[in-house]
């Protein structure tokens, strides 16, 4: 290791637990892989994620980001890899999606717009177009992850050197957050209201409780998480066709003909149910 590397890393684990270790571990990272933004959260069970530090420039990536803070992230595969179990690794966000996640159409919600040049088929309105994204997974404690999200405007960039040289730095990133959180959480825990403990998974739960059958439910949430008609057949064990009479009959009774309007619907109803504050 190069001398001016032990001291780097010298600086990064004596700033553990203090306002500037996020920044000094993104600089860190930033000297063995090129990126031009990061963002950093912790995600603690199904709450929506809490922010840790992020290096995004200018007022409509900020926005960008608030709004997948607030609501978009309940459709992001890390998330959805997180509430299964996601283990400590480095991942290409691409690998995390389900099979054809969401790039069948254009949505028209205020919050995302699919895109088939993003690399999981859809972007978060006002979020930064075109960025190749690696995603750093560091667990916590039972029921808590860190998403370390790295990206970059140069396509290729996150090329399989890079992944190595991630793969080697993943020890020290995981051992220094997993201190860093240790002293803390207790302050994030401070910050947060109590009363959306579960809010965001509550409202996939209660989202057409009212209209569906509890068939007609769980496809629609599949199809909400991105699972293709093979995925959901698969996941419930049911044939493809029906599959698809349950996703008929529940646009029918949810009064809407296409995805898009399934996922403005659903996105109105996560606002109705957000957590003030």
């Amino acid at each position: 290791m190069p001398q001016d590397d032990y001291r780097d890393v010298a600086e990064l684990v004596g700033a553990i637990g203090a306002p500037a270790f996020p920044s000094i571990l993104a600089a860190w990272m930033r000297n063995h892989v090129a990126f031009d933004m990061i963002a950093i959260v912790v995600y603690r069970g199904s709450h929506p994620p809490l922010h840790i530090h992020d290096g995004f420039k200018g007022e409509q990536a900020r926005n960008g980001l608030r709004q997948y803070l607030a609501q978009t992230y309940l459709l992001n595969p890390f998330y959805q890899s997180h509430l299964k179990g996601i283990a400590s690794d480095v991942y290409r966000v691409r690998d995390l999606a389900p099979d054809h996640y969401l790039q069948s159409e254009v949505y028209r919600s205020y919050e995302i717009i699919i895109l088939e040049t993003e690399e999981i088929g859809y972007v978060t309105r006002d979020w930064p177009r075109g960025l190749e994204e690696i995603d750093i997974a560091v667990t916590l404690d039972a029921g808590e992850t860190t998403e370390i999200g790295i990206y970059s405007a140069r396509p290729g960039s996150f090329d399989d050197a890079a992944i190595e040289r991630l793969n080697g730095m993943l020890p020290l990133i995981e051992a220094s957050f997993r201190q860093h959180w240790q002293r803390i959480k207790a302050r994030h825990a401070a910050e947060r209201h109590q009363a959306d403990v579960g809010w965001a998974e509550a409202a996939y739960e209660s989202f057409g409780a009212d209209l569906l059958t509890n068939r007609e439910r769980e496809v629609v949430v599949l199809v909400l998480r991105g699972h293709s008609s093979d995925s959901i057949a698969a996941h419930l064990d049911i044939s493809r066709a029906t599959v698809k009479t349950h996703r008929k009959h529940a646009y029918e009774r949810l009064a809407i003909s296409t995805q898009a309007e399934l996922l403005s619907l659903f996105l109105q109803h996560v606002r109705e149910r957000m957590p003030a504050g």
